[in-house]
């Protein structure tokens, strides 16, 4: 994900919480540009989140993965099912950043196992230098005040390619919400060119133009469904006549 593209508006991103891949290509059909599948508060396996990815990128999106923690076994699984990158919670200074690049680098830089005959390989067959030197996205999401307090020295560490705000995480660290914290977390990002995103619901999409952010990840699959049945049923019943029967009239 590009960083400092705010004259051109962010891209639009969707979570995907949901075991069908029928959400990813609907989230693309809609005009999702980059979809984060959310391992940190779902259920998904990692079948499910190999699915999503594979769909994600035939339908021209980017997808990463919200990892559950820090971790490295998962993270070198899902960059091996061919993940763009990694968003990472709780990211709370630049020693735990430095540690998740870690992960997603090969010796010498890292510790990432070599898994060339995985879909990032492919399978094997592709050159095994294009497979070592794929590009990977490492996001680090800013959810506490300590986060806060050295976000900056997280937005050095080589090989963070971009910061997320994680708003409702940060509120409950602080117990109350923090004023001005994604502009901070956008200054800390730009001045080190990477990328800055937050997310929220679509109404935070103007704040997202008038922040200049990167990417906003303004929906999430469940959420959409949910809206979906709740004004659906809310239709229905709508048509419902004074006596309490239903009218197909209207």
């Amino acid at each position: 994900m590009s960083s400092g593209n705010g004259s051109q508006g962010p891209q639009w991103a969707a979570w995907v919480k949901l075991d069908s891949w029928e959400s990813t290509a609907i989230l693309a059909r809609a005009g999702v540009e980059v979809i984060v599948v959310d391992a940190e508060h779902t259920m998904l396996d990692l079948s499910a989140i190999a699915r999503h990815i594979a769909v994600g990128q035939a339908h021209g999106m980017r997808a990463l993965v919200r990892v559950p923690d820090q971790g490295p076994s998962f993270v070198q699984r899902v960059l091996d099912a061919g993940a763009d990158g990694i968003v990472v919670p709780h990211v709370d200074g630049p020693e735990a950043a430095a540690e998740i690049v870690s992960a997603t680098r090969f010796a010498p830089e890292g510790r990432r196992g070599s898994g060339a005959t995985s879909r990032a390989g492919a399978w094997g067959q592709g050159p095994r230098a294009d497979y070592l030197s794929r590009p990977v996205e490492v996001i680090a999401q800013i959810e506490s005040l300590s986060a806060l307090e050295h976000v900056e020295d997280i937005a050095a560490v080589d090989g963070i390619t971009g910061l997320l705000l994680g708003a409702a995480d940060l509120g409950l660290d602080a117990g109350r919400a923090v004023g001005d914290a994604d502009r901070t977390v956008v200054t800390a990002a730009h001045r080190h060119g990477i990328a800055a995103g937050a997310a929220g619901g679509p109404g935070g999409a103007a704040r997202a133009r008038e922040l200049g952010l990167d990417f906003f990840v303004g929906a999430a699959d469940t959420t959409l469904l949910a809206e979906a049945a709740v004004n659906a049923v809310r239709r229905m019943r709508a048509t419902e006549d004074h006596t309490g029967k239903a009218s197909l009239h209207g």
